[in-house]
């Protein structure tokens, strides 16, 4: 079975400079808790064809969102709020946690537990091949089709060193 077929489709992105109360809102409005954190970046367009690059004589530039970091309510509350930031100033690149893991929607959903086992995480954000977020593959996705294989993951979590839940409430 391939990721697509039962991730769950995002998708709600967190600018990088928004602020931790924008982004609290945001989190709240949508009844989600973590949000990949996207700003924009230059990327080179690099699907045309090379006579039209030669008749234009530049390769040109688009901008893109890419997924910088994860954002959860956690990272709101705990290093923004309770370390004295002030939510109507605090830009979301400053708590954001860079440490996300992801997999792609043509993997099999076996390849992705594993990684959640392997980097202890309970959710994986899903590129395409083209490295855009298309969704978020949570370990509560993988027990509607397989619990034994949520069973190991969470075991492997419980054997290892802190754990990220990427958002997921306990």
């Amino acid at each position: 079975m391939k990721v697509r077929e039962i991730m769950t489709q995002l998708v709600h992105t967190v600018r990088a400079e928004a602020t931790l109360e924008q982004a609290s809102r945001q989190l709240r409005d949508k009844n989600i808790g973590c949000a990949p954190v996207v700003e924009e970046a230059l990327v080179k367009e690099t699907h045309l064809k090379q006579d039209v690059l030669e008749k234009i004589g530049f390769t040109p530039v688009v901008e893109e969102d890419v997924v910088v970091g994860v954002l959860t309510d956690r990272d709101i509350v705990v290093g923004g709020i309770a370390s004295g930031k002030d939510p109507k100033t605090t830009p979301v690149s400053e708590v954001m946690n860079h440490d996300f893991t992801c997999c792609h929607e043509d993997d099999d959903v076996s390849q992705a537990a594993a990684a959640m086992e392997g980097k202890k995480v309970r959710r994986l954000f899903v590129l395409d091949r083209d490295e855009h977020v298309m969704g978020v593959l949570s370990l509560h996705d993988i027990s509607a089709v397989d619990p034994l294989v949520t069973g190991e993951v969470l075991q492997a979590m419980g054997k290892g060193a802190r754990v990220e839940n990427q958002g997921e409430r306990s």
